[in-house]
């Protein structure tokens, strides 16, 4: 089980109520993610980051309330591949992000750096990258959110390896 803690913008866009019940926490290895929508020019995504790992993959916006889900699914699927993941790992913990549970987002550290994964994003993309490229870049970029201790960096792919149980193969 999964809560998907999302901003304003995203409770608006899947017609979810302002207030929302205090939702449990999440059971899967990568915890609760963040929803939030970036609108660049007229391109509109979603970005939706791990609470424990900032992991962070971007979702086309487009039918939201149907498509968040799968499109998570299958998108991490694809970023744990390309991080070198077993696929036993990645099945496992994509098998345990159902059901799903809404709520607000509400962990400023992941807020704070789902804003610099946004400002990244949108050099990758008028770089002309996809989104799974960027979620590559962004796995890899150093975070002092995420770091082993005050003062030091950690990596989002890291993070997630550890996480998952997993090592680079």
């Amino acid at each position: 089980m999964i809560t998907l803690r999302c901003t304003r913008l995203i409770r608006k866009r899947l017609h979810l109520p302002e207030v929302l019940s205090e939702s449990v926490t999440s059971t899967a290895a990568l915890g609760d993610w963040y929803v939030h929508l970036l609108r660049f020019g007229h391109d509109q995504l979603v970005m939706v980051t791990s609470e424990r790992s900032l992991l962070t993959v971007l979702l086309p916006a487009k039918d939201l309330r149907t498509t968040v889900l799968p499109n998570l699914h299958a998108a991490l699927r694809t970023l744990l591949a390309g991080l070198s993941v077993a696929p036993d790992r990645i099945d496992r913990e994509i098998a345990s992000m159902t059901p799903v549970n809404f709520g607000r987002a509400t962990n400023r550290r992941v807020l704070g750096s789902m804003n610099d994964f946004a400002f990244e994003a949108s050099v990758h993309l008028a770089a002309g990258e996809d989104a799974r490229s960027i979620a590559l870049r962004l796995a890899e970029t150093p975070m002092s959110a995420i770091g082993p201790r005050r003062g030091h960096l950690g990596y989002p792919c890291d993070v997630a390896r550890d996480l998952l149980g997993a090592s680079v193969a």
